[in-house]
């Protein structure tokens, strides 16, 4: 199963830091996923240079690698590794492409590309993840995610 573009919005809508970092969900296919991210002054590291906050991109990378995994498999996931590598200063829009590089039944392992405005690679990353057995839209039915 793979999520639409609005499907995956809505999942990505439920989440209020996702929201709030304004991530808008640019293309889905069955192995990767495209999120944007606007520039706000709220996430600028050095507002007189508008540079992005490196904390706001490699939430970027986290959200983009585990958001791929859900529009595949509709499995809520936690984070167990993130592994970020910052290529040069973050101006504008940036653009995370996220592409899933191991596919296992509980460990699952993504990539991430990030671009800014001027289309140069940013940033790089690699997730690894533990898939749940809560399916999104069911997590009203348990009491914690593990």
């Amino acid at each position: 199963m793979t999520h639409t573009i609005k499907e995956l919005q809505d999942v990505i809508d439920t989440c209020e830091f996702d929201r709030w970092l304004g991530l808008t969900v640019e293309a889905v296919s069955e192995d990767s996923v495209t999120l944007s991210m606007p520039q706000r002054r709220e996430i600028l590291g050095t507002p007189k240079v508008e540079r992005l906050h490196g904390g706001a991109v490699g939430s970027l990378i986290d959200a983009a690698g585990c958001y791929v995994l859900i529009a595949r498999l509709n499995r809520r996931l936690s984070t167990i590794s993130l592994v970020v590598d910052y290529l040069r200063p973050a101006h504008g829009t940036m653009v995370a492409l996220a592409r899933i590089v191991k596919l296992g039944r509980r460990i699952c392992t993504t990539s991430v590309e990030v671009t800014g405005s001027d289309g140069k690679l940013v940033a790089t990353g690699r997730l690894t993840v533990v898939l749940s057995d809560v399916e999104v839209g069911q997590e009203h039915k348990v009491e914690r995610i593990a």
